[in-house]
């Protein structure tokens, strides 16, 4: 069983030695699984959202998978979204009576090359809810990818909106009833063609972050009175970019992952004050790639991603946990022998984290791999 080396700074940080689950929770399909998303649960525990890629006459389709884990490491439920056609989930919240809402893509009504977005909601048991499919008609696709609750119960949901197969990509955000209903809905031309927008929520309003094409990346303010999108802040990167993920801070402010294309794998940590101010810029040691962040109590971001050894020409998991400064102060590498990639982290209901990963097989044919979660915690 894969087990976790962790630096002095990172035990320090934490406050106690880091207790983990007598085993971690290994998750599998019969065609492997890759981790799409994952969240802290309600009164503790975590939800999942992972991708298998089922095999057809004419190529694969993705199929989601959907996990709720106990923070004792047995599973309240699984629900499977086997539908005609793709699959594909980016985001989930959970909002009031322990209702999870998971946002994506469907291809169930593929006609000419457009998709429609999706919206699940699942009860506390398992019970499905909702399970919804909308948005314009062919051949529009549209891709929902960042989710938050917004006032009254309802959704914000932001994503893609692609007029035509060969044009470019819109940003479009609305606000959701959790029937699917769409309340209200705003667009920003050209500026979803890199990155799939992502959205975070807190007491200071709810963001939408991602990127124009080239280098521009931008944080807009929810505006839910004015069911309009308010500028934040704007962030030229070195070269072509997609947001990965952000955390909103208990100042107003954020922070953002963000990834680099075009050469080799490069990845950014920027912390935005309250008005959109950059506070610093951190690069990533290494050729690494952020899957996924999020922010502890204590102030410290704790970022999941994965970094290729020029050297050895290996892909390795980590997290690494950042100050308010932006210093990096420790790090937890899976040990699990041979090549891993990561999936998510999310904070657990002690202030730990639950970290998702899966291995590498570069075997040919490549043999089907699991997710694997991980619960760092302080006893």
């Amino acid at each position: 069983m894969p087990r976790f080396r962790l630096t002095l700074a990172f035990a320090l940080l934490l406050g106690a030695a880091p207790a983990a689950l007598a085993a971690p929770i290994v998750l599998e399909a019969p065609n492997g699984l890759a981790t799409l998303a994952i969240t802290g649960a309600p009164g503790g525990g975590f939800a999942l959202v992972a991708q298998e890629l089922v095999p057809y006459a004419g190529g694969t389709d993705p199929r989601i998978h959907i996990y709720r884990y106990e923070d004792n490491g047995r599973e309240r439920w699984s629900r499977v979204i086997d539908r005609k056609g793709p699959q594909i989930a980016k985001a989930m919240t959970y909002g009031p009576g322990e209702i999870l809402y998971v946002a994506g893509l469907d291809g169930s009504q593929l006609t000419a090359n457009g998709y429609q977005s999706m919206l699940v909601g699942i009860g506390p048991q398992g019970e499905v809810l909702t399970d919804e499919v909308f948005g314009e008609a062919a051949p529009v696709e549209d891709f929902l990818s960042g989710l938050a609750l917004a006032g009254g119960g309802d959704l914000i949901a932001a994503g893609r909106n692609k007029p035509t197969p060969e044009g470019t990509a819109d940003l479009q955000v609305m606000r959701l009833t959790t029937d699917g209903t769409v309340l209200w809905s705003d667009k920003l031309k050209n500026a979803a063609k890199e990155s799939y927008p992502v959205v975070a929520s807190s007491r200071d309003g709810i963001f939408v972050a991602g990127s124009f094409e080239n280098r521009q990346v931008y944080v807009k303010r929810v505006n839910e009175a004015g069911q309009t999108l308010d500028s934040f802040a704007t962030y030229t990167a070195p070269r072509r970019c997609a947001v990965a993920q952000m955390t909103t801070l208990p100042d107003g402010g954020v922070v953002l992952g963000i990834n680099l294309s075009g050469g080799k794998n490069a990845a950014r940590l920027v912390r935005l004050g309250p008005g959109g101010n950059v506070v610093w810029d951190k690069a990533i040691d290494g050729e690494a790639t952020i899957a996924d962040l999020t922010l502890l109590r204590s102030g410290v971001v704790v970022v999941a991603g994965t970094s290729d050894d020029p050297t050895t020409l290996e892909t390795g998991a980590w997290l690494r946990a950042f100050d308010d400064s932006g210093a990096q102060i420790g790090e937890i590498l899976p040990e699990t022998s041979g090549q891993t990639r990561a999936g998510g982290v999310t904070l657990d209901q002690d202030g730990g984290v639950y970290f998702a990963y899966s291995p590498v097989d570069e075997s040919i044919p490549a043999q089907p791999v699991p997710v694997i979660v991980e619960r760092i915690r302080v006893d």
